[in-house]
């Protein structure tokens, strides 16, 4: 029991400093040795007084990975998956973000990132920053429309 008593101040500590999902939770505790019946009772007590939420973690990693990291939806959809975040959990916190406050995130992004590519035509530049748009994690689609609104047609 000591391992337990040891793992759940230990979890809970963590969980005091800033959000976490469960998957980093059990990681962080793996060097107490839990048995699994002492792990699942562990991220219950957890959950039931307040220190692990998913629903609170994944609106906080959505807001902070879109604000900071500037990521698109794709990547932050990518990473909550890698966490064993569900499909329905993720769609609820990426519902979050406006969708005008994804676009001119988007447009900002692309037009600070313009001017320090190299190409050869416009066709080129355009397919570099449709590149440099999908590894941040935005639709192709939206990042087309946003390209034909500062005025780099697919015609160029």
């Amino acid at each position: 029991m000591n391992n337990y008593s040891e793992a759940l101040s230990a979890a809970a500590g963590y969980c005091s400093l800033s959000e976490h999902c469960t998957s980093e939770v059990i990681e962080k505790v793996k060097r107490f040795d839990l048995t699994p019946d002492d792990l699942e009772k562990l991220i219950k007590r957890l959950k039931d007084e307040g220190y692990l939420n998913e629903n609170r973690y994944v609106k906080a990693f959505v807001k902070d990975k879109f604000r900071f990291s500037k990521w698109g939806r794709i990547k932050i959809r990518y990473a909550l998956r890698q966490k064993g975040i569900s499909s329905t959990l993720a769609d609820e916190g990426l519902a979050e973000i406006s969708d005008d406050d994804y676009r001119e995130m988007l447009i900002s992004l692309l037009r600070i990132k313009k001017p320090s590519i190299k190409a050869n035509s416009p066709y080129e530049l355009r397919g570099k920053l449709l590149r440099f748009a999908a590894g941040r994690g935005f639709e192709l689609d939206l990042t087309g429309s946003c390209l034909k609104e500062m005025g780099m047609d697919d015609e160029e």
